[in-house]
């Protein structure tokens, strides 16, 4: 199908090499995207914008319009090149719109395809979320002669940017991302441990917001109540033990969502709607896996995603269940 796109933003780059791939038009490009992109017969082209692509305020996605089926086609070869990005309807304005949001792997893929045009940092999208002109800069002065050098500059800007920026009782924040875009912020963690090397921090947390019952143990929250948060960049679940004041376990909570997302005062993820719970006596279980079936149904997430949250549950289940059983040492 013929499609002329006009693509403004920080996925510009990634996301012109992926359409020029399937021969589509790019109409009224940048003067970088122009020079990036000179020898490909399409761009700049006459044709009309059928399809614009801006960034979504956070940076998290994109935001696209146009022509129903013009655009439709462009988001379903979207879908199926980035399996875990969340799609949603919108409208506003009277004008219908869809949002994409780019996860953990998402953003990864991105940053490969931009790689392939322009030498480009792990983690670039997630950095230029945090300080764009600052990794454009140190990707110009640093990369450009000496492209080997991604992985060491993209260390150095993670470094300066979100692990140089964690500290013992720092509070960090958790953005639990629901598959509409609703954001739900949890209540914050201090910072009891962090391990670049691992990539992972240990929270705690006690000033608990919301219900009056932990979510899947259906227990009573008490005054004194905390949790220890286990967290690591690029995991699939995450997990909340819970306590009473007097240390007594009240149970673990793992959260299924997509791969986690480190920034400098915050996690983020896309929560895919499952969880496995462990009460004190041993008992596990999955919870709520008829909900992520329906999620599916509403056209917000690709079956393959859905898939991949529901053997992450079933293999943490088992995980869980056989480390109860197996004798001690």
């Amino acid at each position: 199908m013929e499609v002329g796109l006009k693509i403004r933003g920080i996925y510009a780059t990634a996301l012109t090499k992926f359409f020029t791939g399937h021969n589509l038009a790019i109409v009224l490009p940048s003067k970088q995207i122009r020079e990036r992109f000179r020898d490909y017969k399409k761009i700049d082209s006459p044709e009309p914008i059928e399809v614009e692509i801006i960034d979504l305020e956070d940076l998290q996605g994109i935001l696209l319009r146009g022509k129903p089926g013009k655009l439709n086609f462009v988001v379903g070869l979207i879908r199926e090149k980035f399996f875990d990005a969340i799609t949603r309807e919108r409208k506003y304005g009277g004008f219908d719109f869809v949002e994409i949001e780019f996860p953990f792997l998402a953003k990864s893929a991105l940053d490969e395809l931009r790689n392939m045009v322009t030498p480009t940092v792990l983690n670039h999208h997630r950095l230029k979320i945090i300080a764009s002109e600052y990794v454009d800069l140190m990707e110009e002065m640093h990369l450009s002669g000496h492209p080997e050098k991604r992985e060491t500059v993209g260390m150095d800007l993670e470094k300066r940017f979100i692990w140089g920026r964690f500290e013992e009782r720092k509070e960090i924040a958790i953005e639990h991302v629901k598959l509409d875009g609703k954001v739900i912020s949890l209540s914050e963690g201090e910072i009891i441990e962090f391990n670049p090397e691992e990539r992972s921090l240990l929270l705690q947390r006690a000033k608990f917001r919301g219900k009056d019952k932990y979510d899947g143990l259906v227990l009573p929250k008490e005054s004194g109540d905390y949790a220890i948060t286990e967290v690591r960049e690029g995991d699939w679940f995450y997990k909340h033990t819970y306590y009473r004041q007097d240390g007594q376990l009240v149970g673990e909570y793992y959260n299924i969502n997509t791969p986690i997302e480190f920034y400098p005062d915050k996690i983020r993820y896309i929560d895919l709607e499952m969880d496995v719970i462990r009460w004190p006596d041993g008992r596990v279980e999955i919870m709520e896996e008829k909900l992520l079936d329906q999620q599916q149904k509403s056209g917000y997430l690709r079956e393959e995603l859905v898939e991949k949250a529901k053997s992450i549950a079933k293999e943490l289940k088992e995980k869980l269940s056989d480390s109860l059983s197996s004798p001690s040492p």
